[in-house]
Formats: structure tokens, C-alpha cells, sequence
């Protein structure tokens, strides 16, 4: 049965912001390069797609590849798991050494089993949200988990840096309003069509990790453009983050 209870509750104003790379935006052909480029840029994190070709038509990172650049960064390796039955992928992930493993609701009729057992291998695990899917799914879990990516783009539409959906916006707005009538202090993604011009937007309505998407490759000096977001959310007296992935806890 999909949850009907609309979450009720006043969103906090302020809130620490990470600003992450979406590797699959990057080169494939020089990903050693891009890693030290995210890294030099000052961002929080590294985003991982990892696709299967069948949940998602589309291929993204192998594990293998994963554990290949693992060694170039201490930065946070957070992956999105767009699979059919993610624990297929889970152990291997895990052993690559990734972080965070955020997988999708959609993609599995035992969510909370999943959610458990990723745990158990020693990773924060998170769940993620597709346009289509409705922000009340996530309810059940937002309690069980480290994070909630919502996506801001149909994923797999096959053009990477398309266009952002503003869907998101409202979409935020309710998780944010679901996590603090839950009384946790849950890590708020998005990824999708993320740049300079929606990152206060998505900050203001909720959002706490942003992953920035082709932006920030398409521009000579990474560095620069983010920097230029930082100063761009500071403007919105959203606070920043140092390189480490944001606790669980309560409010």
C-alpha cells in the first residue's frame, strides 16, 4: 500500500552543504585525471553511477573500475545503485571500498532486508528516489537510513547534463519535511542536471549533498566553478563542509 500521511513539520533554514563530482560526466577515457581534478577542485565527494543495463539502459561504473580508482582519493566514494536486486552488487561494492551505497526503492520488493544487509557489510547505505516515484515511499526508511537521493532527472534518458527537472524542488521540500517529523538528521541528495544555476534552489528546499553533473567538466578550470557555486550558496547563508560524508543522527 503506498503511504498516504503528507509529513508536516517546519524545515530547518540552515544546513551544512556538500558539493560532490558525478564521475560518469567526466572523461571515461582519462579517469585517473578526473579524480585528481575533482580532488584539486576542493569537492566533498565523488558520485558513482553504477547501472546494469536493465533497471537503468544504460552501463555504468564495474566494481572492478571502482576499486581501480579507489586508491587515488580519500574522498568519499558514494554510490548509486541503479540495478535490478542490488545486493547482486552490494558485497563487490563493499570490497571495492565505496562509502555509501544508495539503492533504489523501485529496484527491490524487500527494501528493509537490503537496507539491513548492506549495512552488515560495513558501508552507509541510503535509498534513492526516481521523478516517477512518489516521496512517500521513502517514509517507511528514512528512519533506517544515512541518506535520500532524490534524482532531478529521468536517469538513463541517455544524454548526460540533460536538462533539470524542477519537480525535484517540491519533491525535497517533503523529504526534508518527512526526515524532521521523523526526528532524524538524514543526508538529502540530488543528482541530475545539478549546476551554478539550481544549487541555491535545491539547498533552500532541502538538500544537503548536491552532485554536481557535466557543468563542471565542460569548463577549462574546475576549481573555479566551484568555488563560484560555494560563493553562490554562501549567498543563501547555507553553510559548508569539510571532505567527510555527513552523520546519522537525531535533530
Amino acid at each position: 500500500m503506498v503511504p498516504n500521511d503528507v509529513c508536516s513539520a517546519k524545515i530547518a533554514t540552515q544546513r551544512v552543504v556538500r558539493l560532490g563530482a558525478a564521475l560518469f560526466n567526466g572523461d571515461h577515457g582519462r579517469l585517473a585525471e578526473e579524480i585528481a581534478r575533482i580532488e584539486a577542485a576542493g569537492l566533498d565527494f565523488v558520485h558513482l553511477d553504477v547501472f546494469d543495463g536493465y533497471f537503468v539502459p544504460d552501463i555504468g561504473f564495474a566494481p572492478r573500475t571502482i576499486a581501480a580508482l579507489r586508491s587515488l582519493t580519500k574522498l568519499p566514494f558514494e554510490v548509486h545503485l541503479g540495478v535490478k536486486e542490488p545486493l547482486r552488487f552490494a558485497s563487490s561494492l563493499a570490497d571495492a571500498g565505496v562509502d555509501l551505497i544508495l539503492v533504489h526503492i523501485e529496484s527491490t520488493q524487500m527494501i528493509h532486508e537490503t537496507i539491513f544487509a548492506i549495512r552488515a557489510l560495513g558501508v552507509r547505505v541510503g535509498v534513492a528516489l526516481a521523478l516517477g516515484t512518489g516521496v512517500a515511499f521513502a517514509e517507511p526508511v528514512i528512519g533506517e537510513v544515512d541518506a535520500i537521493l532524490q534524482l532531478s532527472r529521468v536517469t538513463g534518458e541517455g544524454v548526460k547534463g540533460a536538462s533539470f527537472d524542477p519537480k525535484a524542488l517540491t519533491r525535497l521540500r517533503s523529504l526534508r519535511r518527512c526526515a524532521s517529523k521523523a526526528g532524524v538528521d538524514v543526508d538529502i541528495q540530488v543528482a541530475g542536471g545539478v549546476n551554478r544555476d539550481n544549487a541555491r534552489e535545491l539547498a533552500r528546499e532541502g538538500a544537503n549533498s548536491l552532485a554536481l553533473g557535466a557543468g563542471i567538466y565542460r569548463v577549462p578550470d574546475m576549481r573555479s566553478e566551484v568555488e563560484r557555486v560555494r560563493e553562490l550558496l554562501a549567498t543563501r547563508s547555507v553553510a559548508e563542509s569539510p571532505h567527510e560524508s555527513t552523520p546519522r543522527g537525531k535533530l
